[in-house]
């Protein structure tokens, strides 16, 4: 007997950031012109939010950022260093632009069906996947993506929460040129450990962002985020008299793993760990894994996403328990890894491309110690 029709040979549960970006690029693979696509997508859970990226040279995205820098003050050990990007830009956007620039494209995909609803569960059997919602419906696909958030029972080990706030001042007080990324500054040495990055879009207004990072098990919102940044503009700007505009918070879990996935369920997004485990970007390399995975799929019919090496992984899990042991290693480690002159380096490590000899020469004014210590914590 042969097995039952799928209802569709693809589907996306969770239409975030990770499985839009995977239906669009799935669109634009020529190999699948007779799929069909199923993007289960819960509009009610997703906050919309601005988002700092960084890439060289073309972004798979026609995407126009709201503000960009060639230029970025990091906080070294030495104190905050400007220093010039060669093939990099520093991009500012929000996650509504970015949608309405995927949606485009989806929407005008006559082989993709968008349902506004939320997964239940999803179970993979031979050679199909199941997918419940919540309202009861199923569908069977020959591959899942998923992208979904995890169980609500879950606690991570280390939580990174933030506020993004767009200030107006009463003078100009910015130079639109320069963003101030990861900037510890003083006080930094208290747990939980917090960071600042200014991001001007003209002369008199820029965003500030805020981030905090604590145990996973730690309230997440509540600290007054906005004294904070009202305290960071008046220290490092000279800046007392401010509105604002818009404020906008989240909350990013940190060193929670999901199980591997293989075969016909595959993790995509957030949910696979594409995130840098220890700053929480990650927008462009999720852009590059949906590229990846639909391009593969496309010529073998086998989906394949990127790895981190393991180098990458030896450098983040002490890291991230330094940041829950013993955070003044943490800000150590972060500031001696933006030590370099070379700005395009430490963005091109951030995104894990660089090679043992680069990542030697970045990390080299750091004490082995400081990588091996944590690895005897529980």
């Amino acid at each position: 007997m042969s097995p039952e029709p799928a209802d569709f040979d693809i589907i996306l549960a969770g239409g975030g950031l990770a499985g839009r970006s995977l239906a669009y690029f799935l669109g634009k693979q020529p190999g699948l012109d007779d799929a069909r696509i199923l993007l289960v997508d819960d509009s009610r859970r997703y906050h919309h939010r601005s988002i700092v990226y960084w890439y060289d040279g073309v972004l798979p995205l026609p995407l126009t950022p709201a503000a960009s820098y060639t230029t970025l003050a990091v906080d070294t050990t030495a104190g905050l260093r400007t220093l010039s990007l060669d093939r990099h830009t520093l991009s500012l956007t929000s996650s509504q632009r970015i949608f309405h620039c995927l949606d485009q494209v989806i929407d005008a995909d006559p082989r993709i069906t968008r349902l506004d609803a939320h997964t239940a569960r999803i179970r993979a059997h031979g050679d199909r996947v199941s997918v419940v919602l919540t309202d009861g419906r199923s569908f069977t696909a020959a591959h899942c993506f998923d992208s979904t958030a995890p169980p609500s029972g879950a606690t991570p080990p280390l939580l990174m929460t933030g506020e993004i706030r767009r200030v107006r001042t009463a003078q100009e007080s910015f130079d639109p040129s320069v963003a101030t990324f990861m900037d510890f500054g003083p006080g930094a040495g208290e747990h939980p450990v917090r960071f600042h990055c200014l991001l001007p879009v003209s002369t008199r207004e820029a965003f500030v962002e805020t981030t905090r990072i604590t145990r996973g098990d730690a309230p997440a919102m509540g600290w007054p985020f906005e004294a904070a940044a009202a305290d960071y503009l008046r220290r490092t700007c000279g800046v007392s008299d401010f509105s604002t505009i818009t404020v906008q918070r989240g909350a990013i879990p940190l060193g929670l793993h999901r199980p591997s996935s293989r075969g016909r369920h595959l993790y995509v997004g957030t949910a696979s760990g594409i995130i840098k485990a220890t700053t929480g970007y990650g927008f462009t390399r999720i852009l590059h894994q949906a590229e990846r995975v639909a391009s593969s799929l496309a010529a073998t019919g086998s989906p394949r996403s990127p790895r981190s090496s393991r180098r990458f992984h030896f450098y983040d899990k002490p890291v991230l328990r330094m940041w829950l042991h013993d955070p003044d290693s943490a800000v150590r480690f972060m500031r001696a890894a933006f030590a370099s002159l070379d700005a395009d380096l430490i963005l091109d490590f951030l995104d894990e491309r660089t090679t043992p000899l680069q990542e030697r020469e970045l990390l080299g004014s750091m004490p082995v110690r400081m990588l091996l210590r944590p690895r005897l914590w529980l």
